[in-house]
């Protein structure tokens, strides 16, 4: 019995995604509007002490959260592990890995001030951004070919398009 391969686009956008895209869009300009506003030039000392104790507070708590959304997704696929078997199981395995160590990167992140220092955290939180891109290119192209059946003739018969 022959297939027919078709090829479908990836990066086709609904239009309720679209509207989505437009809220978030106008959602981070207003933040950095609101960010160039709270931290704008210091006029005195004090007030400069106080806008570096609100930038640690948010660097420490957004990444804190940050490694909280990367192990909610790293549940996610935790839970595609035991419901999956074969090749999906072992691509939520990898999908599960990634995700953990790479909130955990975040947790270690808070510890030494940078995501960049020492040179390993560096190196680690790079490693998961190349296994996520990886994970994404490897999810595309399975996709990308969808098997659909022969035609078939009023018969019944299958069609054979050579």
């Amino acid at each position: 019995m022959s297939k027919k391969q078709t090829k479908h686009n990836h990066f086709a956008i609904t239009n309720a995604a679209k509207i989505r895209l437009i809220i978030l869009f106008f959602l981070l300009i207003s933040l950095g509007i609101w960010t160039g506003l709270t931290f704008s030039e210091p006029t005195s000392p004090q007030q400069a002490a106080a806008q570096v104790k609100l930038l640690e507070a948010i660097y420490t708590q957004g990444n804190y959260i940050e490694a909280g959304i990367w192990s909610a997704i790293a549940l996610g696929f935790g839970v595609r592990i035991i419901r999956r078997s074969g090749t999906e199981r072992y691509q939520a395995l990898m999908a599960f890995l990634t995700f953990f160590f790479f909130g955990l990167s975040d947790i270690i992140e808070v510890q030494t001030g940078a995501w960049w220092r020492p040179w390993w955290l560096f190196v680690w939180k790079s490693l998961c951004v190349f296994s996520m891109a990886a994970l994404l290119i490897n999810y595309l192209r399975s996709r990308s070919i969808v098997v659909k059946p022969a035609p078939k003739h009023r018969s019944g018969r299958v069609l054979n398009k050579h």
